[in-house]
């Protein structure tokens, strides 16, 4: 008589108790592209400390095992610890690696901005404390690739700013995983030469894009610009010189900038350099910004008007420009005579997750895609088509997980509308939220390439 099969159980919805090395599941807490986090404990010590326990979604997936050597390389404060890592086995034998990391119990940065106690001072030590974390990254000559709000949770017990999410981080003798004529990271917050490295491997599709600290900063630019404004600068448009070579010669910068502390201001407008070698360093931005925000520090009186003890960065954001390099490429590609209202996009100016989460990979292919659909009304959004495999809901219309929607006779995990930039091979936006398909165990990804990056 045949033995029965195993019983399949997804590594992105695993029951609480389920048993991963030396842990126990207490908690789903989210999901990003290459991973999901579980609040877990010690399997045999209940009232220990929690800590977030990461687990692959793609089998025996190296960007883990990056991600532990790199988290054991780096102490700082406004880093998670690294406590354990291993592979968990599914009842079907496949092979999942995990890692298990300090517990962040706290909010997304942009999400704690927009609470009323928060002042401008707070916002510069959270900055600081973000540029510190940077500082200890690159002295081990190592780079986050995605930093951004979403990657940066303030903890609720002590107001510290803590760095997520290092599974695109690279560091010097680290495997390269990443296929040739790849960009990695959010567009929205990827430098100019980054962002023309796209461009220029169209063309020659075995370059290879190495990344810099100088990545970082342009990030950290973006960053504390939204922060402190509510908007995004924005390339101006690429232009090609006489040898057909595009460069960026211009990122402008919004009014609204010029109300932010004006040492501040100065450190910014540096960050977000177009030359690399003009964004100095992680160490002279915390500087300045432990400067600004000590409590003996008499700021500049702000050349646009505020509310009394904070700058205007609260006011909503309006005409928001994406302006990185996706509609213009995308118009350059079809016709290269689209006037310069054409070549840019437009992006909401939210950029907070469930669980700061945000794995981005995005390949030149990918960018080439059409983008229409996130930047039409959203009214006028279709509904997402169910792929194969995907989870369905029951007679009930009520999903495996109770984070799941049923949307069009299937199972999706919504997410903030940049998760859609983040994941665009399987991401979906449908009025103003991104919806990622919940697959089942023995589906494979089909935006996990054939070497992770």
């Amino acid at each position: 008589m045949a033995s029965a099969a195993p019983p399949s159980l997804s590594p992105a919805l695993l029951p609480p108790g389920t048993e991963v090395g030396p842990w126990r599941l207490v908690a789903w807490a989210g999901q990003g592209v290459h991973g999901a986090v579980y609040r877990a404990v010690p399997a045999h010590s209940q009232h220990a400390p929690a800590v977030a326990l990461k687990l692959a979604l793609h089998p025996e997936d190296p960007r883990f095992a990056r991600e532990a050597q790199l988290l054991s390389r780096l102490r700082h404060p406004s880093v998670p610890r690294l406590w354990d890592s291993g592979t968990w086995q599914s009842p079907d034998g496949t092979l999942y690696p995990w890692l298990a990391m300090d517990w962040v119990d706290g909010v997304s940065l942009y999400e704690w901005a927009e609470q009323p106690a928060t002042s401008s001072r707070a916002c510069f030590r959270v900055l600081a404390q973000l540029a510190r974390a940077l500082q200890a990254l690159h002295a081990l000559g190592a780079v986050h690739r995605d930093l951004k709000g979403e990657n940066v949770r303030v903890r609720h017990s002590d107001g510290r700013a803590m760095l997520t999410d290092f599974g695109l981080g690279t560091f010097p003798g680290a495997e390269r995983l990443t296929p040739p004529a790849t960009c990695l990271g959010t567009p929205l917050y990827r430098s100019p030469e980054a962002g023309l490295f796209d461009i220029h491997s169209r063309r020659h599709r075995s370059l290879h894009y190495v990344p810099t600290p100088a990545d970082d900063l342009y990030a950290l630019g973006m960053v504390a610009c939204r922060l402190l404004t509510g908007e995004y600068p924005e390339w101006v448009d690429p232009t090609q010189d006489e040898n057909g070579t595009w460069k960026v010669r211009k990122v402008r910068k919004p009014a609204s900038l010029r109300g932010v502390e004006p040492s501040v201001r100065a450190c910014i407008v540096r960050l977000l350099a177009v030359r690399p070698e003009q964004r100095g360093t992680a160490a002279q931005f915390a500087e300045a910004l432990e400067r600004a925000a000590h409590p003996h520090f008499e700021p500049a009186r702000p050349s646009v008007p505020g509310r009394p003890g904070r700058w205007p960065w609260l006011a909503p954001a309006v005409g928001l420009a994406l302006g990185v390099w996706g509609g213009w490429l995308a118009s350059e590609q079809t016709e290269g005579t689209h006037s310069r209202a054409q070549a840019r996009t437009e992006a909401a100016p939210r950029d907070a997750g469930t669980a700061g989460l945000g794995e981005a990979a995005c390949t030149a292919a990918t960018v080439q895609a059409p983008e229409a659909s996130l930047h039409e009304p959203l009214a006028e959004n279709p509904l997402p088509e169910p792929q194969p495999k995907q989870l369905r809901p029951d007679g009930r219309g009520r999903c495996p997980h109770r984070r799941q929607v049923a949307l069009n006779g299937a199972c999706w995990i919504p997410f903030d509308p940049e998760a859609c930039e983040a994941a665009v091979a399987n991401g979906y936006l449908f009025k103003g939220k991104c919806y990622v398909p919940a697959l089942s165990p023995d589906r494979p990804s089909t935006s996990h390439p054939t070497r992770p990056p």
